[in-house]
């Protein structure tokens, strides 16, 4: 997700579109534990809204 402002502004193509993965899911893993630090759990959600943001465009 770091390259999509120099894949937009055409500064970086893309090769292989024909075998990117539609779909493929992020996954965010972390220790299991009662206690979720407050950091870890904000930046999980960070993630989650800037990837909904970013189907939606």
């Amino acid at each position: 997700f770091i390259a999509i402002p120099e894949i937009e502004s055409g500064r970086l193509v893309t090769a292989l579109d024909d075998r990117l993965l539609s779909g493929s899911g992020i996954f965010a893993v972390y220790p299991h534990r009662r206690y979720l630090p407050a950091k870890v759990r904000v930046f999980v959600d960070f993630l989650v809204q800037w990837f909904k943001t970013r189907e939606s465009a």
